[in-house]
């Protein structure tokens, strides 16, 4: 997965990309958005090349409104250029299961046990 996203060009967004596991908001309709309150400004992307069946494997979709998935997140991400960043590693935060990983070192992550077989 990769994310499009126009970042300020500051010293404090530079700071938080060298960081893993950034703080983030992940919120998705048809699209996939990732939301960044720790820039300055506030800054937001569009993931690329993700699937959805892979990721409701990993991230249970929730009831009514309008998305799908809005949920806390933690991403590591490395630019490739012209505001693309390769996802590195994306987890996401479920009140019901805690933090469920998408992708580690780049792959998605093994698929949840949400429910129980009984």
């Amino acid at each position: 997965m990769k994310l499009k996203v126009e970042f300020p060009k500051n010293l404090v967004t530079d700071e938080l990309l060298r960081q893993e596991r950034i703080p983030c908001v992940c919120k998705i309709a048809s699209e996939f958005e990732v939301f960044f309150a720790e820039t300055i400004p506030e800054s937001s992307g569009v993931v690329l090349e993700w699937d959805r069946k892979e990721l409701e494997l990993r991230a249970v979709a929730g009831a009514g409104g309008q998305y799908t998935h809005h949920a806390s997140g933690l991403i590591t991400l490395k630019d490739v250029g012209d505001g693309v960043y390769e996802i590195i590693d994306l987890e996401m935060f479920y009140r019901s299961f805690g933090w469920c990983a998408i992708l580690r070192d780049g792959e998605y992550a093994p698929p949840g046990d949400f429910w129980d077989e009984e």
